[in-house]
């Protein structure tokens, strides 16, 4: 996905965490807390300068009730707009199996 088709997801998810947390007054101390990340990431954040990786936001979803329902919905959302097709890597033949003796594309252990 490239940067510009990704940019109105970032100004959503932005926008949700600035409504669940701006209203406080130390909101980028508890974001933060929330993330597990720095006051200093979480001021980036509600300025809009940068939007949190991966981690933070499961960290956020995790915390906070609001946002996992917010970022649920999205998911949704998206679903219904893709008329459940099928991901175009659900069929190749090592990701149909749950089993670890493929050849050819070992698995990682976590």
């Amino acid at each position: 996905m490239s940067a510009t088709a990704s940019a109105p997801v970032r100004d959503w998810l932005l926008g949700v965490i600035k409504r669940e947390f701006m209203p406080f007054r130390f909101a980028a101390e508890m974001l933060a807390r929330a993330a597990r990340k720095t006051p200093r990431a979480a001021r980036n954040w509600l300025s809009d300068n940068n939007a949190p990786d991966a981690e933070a936001l499961i960290n956020l979803m995790v915390s906070c009730h609001t946002i996992a329902d917010e970022v649920n919905r999205f998911v949704e959302e998206r679903r219904a707009a893709l008329e459940r097709q099928e991901c175009p890597g659900s069929g190749l033949p090592y990701a149909a199996s749950g089993s670890d003796t493929t050849k050819d594309h070992p698995r990682r252990a976590a």
